[in-house]
């Protein structure tokens, strides 16, 4: 198969280029090229490194440009063109797996030793508090509350309402075969407080707070302001920690018994419209199921998860490292591991309250 050739006008201008190289890279990839040069008067520095760029594109494929009565004069100028050679990037290798799996285990190490040591700052400053009381700056403290907590509380109680419903009627579903549909308030009063309300208001917080707190405090240290508040002499925790700290720690209890609270009560209209269960029987049976045992669980276990998502998403953001870009991998990073602290939480919480 020949090549295609193709006649170049007197002068390569860049108009020309653009209009027509789309097309001869088209034609020229399965044949070589031939440009008729006879016309050619002139070679500036664009047409020269256009030529000398279109060369070297066709040597890399395997192809060939073939010049077609050039003048001497041009060609002399044509070769004195290089192209600049760029070094391949070595591919790096692979790690051996147990250095790998040593690394891994080694960072998960050095992040749970700085979440160890900003709960103890946290619990120590949270005591001087009480003693220093310019410790606490209890105005940030009331905005994060206001942020992290009661701006939550609208999303918590809707998607609790409707897990309550959804809940209830498959749980009643089953009851009725048996007859004890009277059971469902016990069943719904002991899930929604000890497990659903507070691991899916867990689960919220963590995406919705957990991400701002990352996402805030990550962007601060990228703009340098966390360093200005160090070479000014001033102690982060009070700025950053303490306000956050407080805020998640006081208003997630609230938020959990609200989202259980909702819960139980979508399980009550559903036992009455559709189980024909009176409300007086559904909260008679939830007295006797749900005792104050169950609600100090609760409250111990919201506590804990209300720390885990503080801590872990300061620590994400304080240690992010980079540019913008480490804002989003942090946030990602916070919002998963907070749900996964959060149900391996929950699960050695199973193991004390119920082995």
């Amino acid at each position: 198969m020949n090549d295609q050739t193709v006649e170049l006008p007197e002068e390569i201008s860049p108009e020309w280029v653009s209009r027509e190289h789309s097309r001869l890279m088209e034609g020229a990839r399965d044949v070589g090229l031939k440009l008729d040069c006879r016309r050619l008067r002139k070679l500036d520095s664009l047409s020269t490194a256009w030529l000398a760029h279109l060369q070297e594109t066709l040597s890399r494929s395997g192809k060939k440009l073939v010049l077609v009565g050039l003048s001497p004069e041009l060609k002399e100028d044509l070769a004195k063109v290089t192209l600049p050679e760029f070094p391949k990037e070595e591919a790096k290798p692979v790690p051996p797996l147990p250095e790998r799996v040593g690394e891994g285990a080694f960072g998960l190490f050095v992040e749970i030793r700085d979440t160890l040591v900003l709960l103890s700052e946290s619990l120590y400053w949270s005591t001087a508090a009480l003693f220093k009381p310019k410790t606490l700056l209890r105005e940030d403290a009331i905005i994060q509350m206001v942020r992290l907590g009661s701006s939550a509380m609208p999303i918590v109680l809707l998607l609790s309402t409707l897990i309550g419903f959804t809940l209830a009627i498959q749980s009643g579903i089953q009851l009725q075969k048996f007859g004890a549909t009277v059971f469902l308030a016990s069943g719904m009063g002991i899930s929604m407080v000890t497990e659903i309300g507070l691991v899916m208001t867990a689960v919220i917080l963590a995406g919705r707070s957990g991400s701002s707190i990352t996402a805030e405090i990550s962007t601060m240290v990228v703009q340098e302001e966390v360093g200005a508040l160090h070479s000014m002499a001033i102690n982060p925790i009070h700025y950053l920690v303490l306000p956050r700290f407080w805020a998640m720690s006081l208003t997630m209890p609230l938020l959990t018994l609200l989202s259980a609270a909702s819960g139980v009560f979508a399980g009550m209209i559903v036992g009455f419209f559709f189980f024909k269960l009176s409300p007086a029987s559904y909260l008679a049976e939830l007295r006797g199921a749900v005792s104050l045992n169950f609600l100090g669980q609760a409250l111990a276990k919201s506590l804990t998860f209300s720390w885990i998502i503080a801590l872990v998403a300061i620590n994400k953001g304080l240690n992010v490292r980079g540019g913008a870009d480490s804002v989003g991998k942090a946030t990602t990073s916070c919002v998963v591991t907070c749900i996964f602290s959060i149900i391996l939480a929950d699960a050695v919480f199973s193991f004390i309250f119920y082995y």
